[in-house]
């Protein structure tokens, strides 16, 4: 795995960061039952897909989508995780690679995901490149990531500082990320998703009593500049 010393600081800083999640037994960072309904919801995904999941973290949706007959790899920059779930769930494939400079060849895949990654990566640019690079023509990328208008609040409410923009330099407005994806050469759909279950409710509670209110929220009815999470269909139209 190439990686340049920008890239080889954020492994150590993501490395650190598992550590000491897994430490206290914390697996996921995302809405990983969100995630999966989104993934059924869209309907994308076809027996003999070859899938990639970059940012898979210990890789629980690769385990899933594994459980489910595809063929599925998953790449994560940090190693710390990857072991973890290579541990965890045995015989899956896990690798150790930046989002950004992905070894496979050209039109390896059929789909790529990713969960709660695009917004912790400083070089979007870069990192779409290679994701339409290694799909192939028609080939689909399934992503979700935080709203920046949403987003940009929670956060600076909940660590009362600007420095969540150190490990999210790159949130989004939804017009902002279709413009990006388009650029690239994908044409985008978003989904609507209800993200309320014990996970989100969990990560509310530390808002307090203002935290309780979206307990009551169906987001598949809220406009999408207002949704939590942005949930995207992109798919790959450049040859």
């Amino acid at each position: 795995m190439l990686m340049d010393e920008n890239l080889k600081k954020q492994q150590e800083l993501y490395d650190e960061g598992w550590r000491k999640e897994l430490e206290i037994g914390k697996e996921e960072r995302g809405n990983l039952q969100t995630n999966l309904e989104f993934l059924a919801l869209t309907r994308v995904l076809k027996a003999n897909d070859k899938v990639l999941e970059i940012g898979c973290g210990i890789g629980s949706v690769v385990f899933k989508l594994s459980e489910q007959g595809y063929e599925v790899t998953g790449t994560d920059i940090s190693a710390e995780a990857v072991a973890y779930g290579q541990k965890k769930y045995g015989d899956i494939h896990l690798e150790v690679q930046a989002a950004e400079t992905l070894v496979y060849d050209d039109g390896s895949f059929d789909v790529v995901l990713s969960f709660d990654l695009f917004e912790h990566v400083a070089a979007t640019d870069k990192h779409l490149s290679e994701v339409e690079r290694v799909l192939r023509p028609g080939g689909y990328y399934l992503l979700q990531t935080p709203n920046k208008y949403s987003n940009v609040i929670y956060e600076t409410l909940w660590t009362k500082s600007l420095q969540w923009r150190r490990y999210h330099p790159s949130l989004h407005s939804p017009g902002q990320l279709k413009r990006r994806l388009a650029k690239h050469g994908f044409e985008t759909r978003f989904v609507k998703m209800n993200p309320i279950n014990e996970f989100t409710l969990k990560k509310l509670q530390k808002l307090g009593p203002i935290g309780y209110v979206f307990k009551k929220v169906d987001f598949r009815k809220v406009p999408l500049v207002l949704q939590t999470n942005l949930y995207v269909i992109a798919r790959k139209i450049r040859d």
